[in-house]
């Protein structure tokens, strides 16, 4: 009998504890937030320039450059080849267009198609080429903001 009155006891609890925590904002779904869609061909993207080393550019998404958390959209020449460099932060990629092929140091080179995934460490040097005869774009989440350093730096 005891336990069917606990059970009981529950279940009475539970609008009460369901009430307090929709009025404190615990459960609340609701965002001060607005929702973001971007096409990588959308016209009202502004691309900025790569630092000089670099042949790209990128297109800020959300977040701004000097800041942490931030995704873009780089675009990269056909067939431009992208020296050894380190960025802080480490990268999540994915590639939108074209064929990309990179090696991380220590590593053997791997190619990237449209729509693949690539995780790149923090501060572990690597190049580029973008292989394909038209642009390669591709989707980066940066967790710290934005830099690129030459390898070796000097």
């Amino acid at each position: 009998m005891k336990t069917k009155s606990k059970k009981r006891h529950l279940l009475l609890s539970l609008p009460v504890l369901l009430s307090i925590f929709t009025s404190c904002g615990v459960l609340s779904s609701e965002s001060t937030e607005k929702a973001l869609v971007y096409s990588h061909d959308n016209e009202k993207l502004k691309w900025v320039s790569c630092p000089d080393f670099l042949p790209c550019e990128v297109a800020p998404l959300n977040g701004a450059l000097g800041t942490p958390n931030n995704d873009v959209f780089i675009r990269f020449p056909s067939k431009a080849k992208i020296p050894f460099h380190t960025h802080s932060s480490n990268e999540h990629m994915v590639l939108i267009e074209g064929e990309f092929h990179t090696t991380y140091v220590g590593q053997n080179r791997v190619i990237l198609k449209a729509g693949d995934y690539a995780y790149g460490p923090g501060n572990l040097a690597h190049d580029g080429y973008c292989a394909s005869d038209e642009a390669c774009i591709m989707f980066v989440a940066y967790e710290t903001a934005i830099d690129a350093v030459p390898y070796p730096s000097k």
